[in-house]
């Protein structure tokens, strides 16, 4: 999974570049973006060792981001990073290994456009991100990483034909990620996000792939339906920030 996700980093990013510890992700062109500037970590390190790293791999960054993939190491960093001051988000990797609960309607699922799909994403970044430059910078990266990544988008529409809710499927051919799962506030409760998953989850099947997964906030409830779905965690990606 984590190669999977590195490679639509390097599809999408201006620039990866390799380094011994894992990599230097930069996009001078989409500043405020934290996940294409950052530093990205797979072998273990201390909090020094690693503020020392971004300090150095990361000079002129408006902010420090760092990514750690380690599953040993991730859960100690978490009380320093906080100790300093750092903002900590912690991503849970689930995959489908399990069946659904129950069955649902994906009737109601269709492809959806590139503009509207936007607009979705526009007022779910804009549920945390009051800068209006920032703004634009998330909705721009959502667009090129969907190219750059052959993103197939899927969403349900309301009575008068309006996106309520988004999904993505992004696929190398044998890994099938969904991504990007949202829902209006008006429309939430109608199982519109179980929905697009379940959609999502079928098309990946039906190609035969390997592995599917889905990231998950580990501190939020989607995780649980994802869990009803049929995924399970498996592991988990942290990311520091400062700045």
């Amino acid at each position: 999974m984590f190669a999977f996700l590195r490679a639509n980093l390097a599809r999408t990013a201006d620039e990866l570049r390799p380094i011994e510890a894992g990599c230097v992700v930069s996009s001078p062109s989409l500043p405020a973006v934290w996940s294409v500037n950052q530093v990205r970590v797979a072998l273990p390190f201390g909090f020094e060792s690693l503020v020392e790293l971004a300090d150095e791999q990361l000079e002129g960054c408006r902010y420090l981001q760092i990514a750690v993939e380690n599953q040993d190491t991730g859960p100690a960093l978490e009380d320093a990073f906080a100790a300093s001051g750092w903002k900590t988000e912690r991503e849970l990797l689930m995959i489908l290994c399990g069946e659904p609960d129950r069955e649902v309607d994906t009737s109601i699922v269709t492809d959806a456009g590139e503009d509207e799909v936007a607009e979705v994403m526009r007022r779910w970044y804009a549920e945390d991100e009051p800068d209006p430059h920032a703004l634009d910078q998330l909705v721009e990266f959502s667009r090129r990483e969907a190219r750059a990544c052959g993103d197939r988008l899927l969403g349900v529409r309301s009575s008068d034909g309006q996106l309520v809710a988004i999904g993505r499927l992004r696929s190398d051919g044998r890994i099938a990620q969904v991504e990007d799962v949202y829902t209006v506030p008006s429309a939430r409760g109608r199982g519109s996000a179980r929905a697009v998953v379940t959609r999502a989850v079928g098309l990946a099947r039906d190609a035969g792939h390997d592995l599917i997964f889905i990231p998950a906030d580990d501190n939020d409830w989607p995780k649980e339906l994802y869990a009803r779905i049929g995924f399970t965690p498996l592991g988990r990606l942290w990311q520091f920030h400062l700045g």
